[in-house]
């Protein structure tokens, strides 16, 4: 018995739901990362804390999938607040969808930019 439990306390650490989620975000197939958006919402919604995935999720903005950005785009918005600093690194990102010539990705990045409420990303906009 004693030898199972020394046994345990040192066993590779087992893959968590971040680690996963993390896994996919960085994925270079494009199906993966969408999923790996999606569970995150999912988990977001569930109310757990997955705000240690910003810089992961963030990386994932700049994509043409529409589905994908919204996804993105409501990840932002609830997780600005946290990580200031990185949200400064979404500012082209969202001048650049001002200019789509689709208007819902134009209207979502206006949107986008109205809900995030953080002074540093302001300062970024200025012309």
């Amino acid at each position: 018995m004693a030898v199972n439990r020394i046994r345990g306390a040192f066993a590779p650490p087992k893959k968590g739901e971040t680690f996963e989620l993390r896994a996919g975000l960085v994925s270079q197939y494009a199906y993966e990362r969408k999923e790996s958006i999606q569970k995150t919402i999912m988990a977001m919604t569930l109310g757990k804390d997955v705000s240690a995935l910003f810089p992961d999720v963030l990386k994932n903005i700049a994509t043409g999938d529409l589905d994908q950005k919204k996804l993105v785009y409501l990840y932002l918005m609830n997780y600005a607040k946290s990580h200031p600093d990185l949200c400064i690194l979404a500012v082209n990102t969202f001048v650049q969808d001002t200019e789509d010539p689709n208007p819902l990705v134009r209207a979502l990045a206006i949107r986008t930019m109205g809900c995030i409420r953080v002074d540093k990303m302001v300062f970024g906009l200025d012309p």
